[in-house]
């Protein structure tokens, strides 16, 4: 029996009337930048919109009752946003509170909002990356008054309400020792190259790069919050990276995988990107078998 679907098209729609109402053992995902990362040209696409109190804000809106929708009862989702620069040629400056809004539009859906990781990125590598002067030496030296800091990762637990009628207690998934890490309000071991290559997935008419969530954060957020054979969902899936861990893919950087593997539905409009989504998904049933018949041999 296939352990993995994708649904190619948008995810709003397919939250809201295709899927089985509290169906989803935990929800793992980044949400489209919108300003930052442009993916398709779609109307659907939110990462399309500049107008981020208006058409993105609708959007997550229904985003959001789609999700409180397809969750089961006291079981948990992951949101994976940052902060997001605004942009000058709009007349923006200073920073769009992006985890602020998606924390508000949850809990004015119905969720519960509990908690939220910061993930440490790399100050110099980032100042590089994005070319902004507010990192920059150059902007150091010329005035330091428009100086800050790094723009960290937000990992935003949000848990549907009710309560959870199959706990997450599966054992020697996560450790006493392991939670004394993950317990730590920012995450400073993540390797910010620790994603499946995204070279494949591109289109000509791709205008910016996509940023893919990190292996090891997928890792462990699906051993905290899931048991094994359970459903995780991502309803914006990109190259499958949540799918590839969740179904017991090995991170190429690190060597982690995930030994009891879960299934997975996840939901993607590029079809470049669902094209590769299949080939990562099919790739990690293969190593999942191949652990398997490693272990009984």
């Amino acid at each position: 029996m296939k352990n993995w679907t994708l649904h190619e098209g948008d995810c709003i729609p397919h939250m809201l009337s295709d899927m089985d109402k509290e169906s989803v053992d935990f929800s793992i995902f980044s949400p489209p930048f919108p300003l930052l990362f442009a993916y398709t040209s779609s109307a659907s696409d939110i990462g399309n919109s500049e107008d981020l109190r208006g058409e993105a804000k609708i959007h997550l809106s229904y985003f959001y009752r789609g999700l409180l929708r397809v969750l089961k009862p006291g079981r948990v989702a992951m949101v994976h946003v940052m902060q997001i620069p605004r942009l000058k040629r709009s007349g923006g400056e200073g920073l769009f509170d992006y985890r602020g809004i998606n924390i508000k539009l949850g809990q004015r859906a119905g969720l519960i909002y509990e908690y939220d990781w910061s993930v440490r990125k790399n100050p110099q590598a980032q100042a590089i990356r994005t070319k902004s002067h507010n990192l920059q030496f150059a902007g150091l030296e010329r005035d330091r008054a428009n100086c800050r800091g790094t723009l960290n990762d937000y990992l935003i637990k949000f848990r549907a309400p009710g309560e959870n009628a199959v706990p997450v207690t599966s054992e020697g998934e996560v450790s006493r020792q392991d939670w004394i890490e993950y317990a730590e309000g920012t995450w400073m071991d993540i390797q910010e190259t620790d994603t499946l290559n995204t070279e494949e997935a591109r289109a000509e008419d791709d205008t910016r790069h996509i940023c893919p969530l990190q292996l090891e954060v997928i890792r462990r957020l699906v051993l905290l919050y899931s048991n094994p054979g359970e459903l995780i969902f991502s309803p914006f899936t990109g190259i499958g990276s949540e799918g590839y861990m969740s179904l017991g893919g090995k991170s190429p950087k690190t060597g982690k995988r995930i030994m009891n593997p879960r299934r997975f539905h996840g939901c993607e409009i590029k079809a470049e990107y669902i094209a590769m989504a299949k080939k990562n998904l099919a790739k990690a049933v293969r190593m999942s078998k191949e652990k398997e018949n490693l272990l009984f041999a």
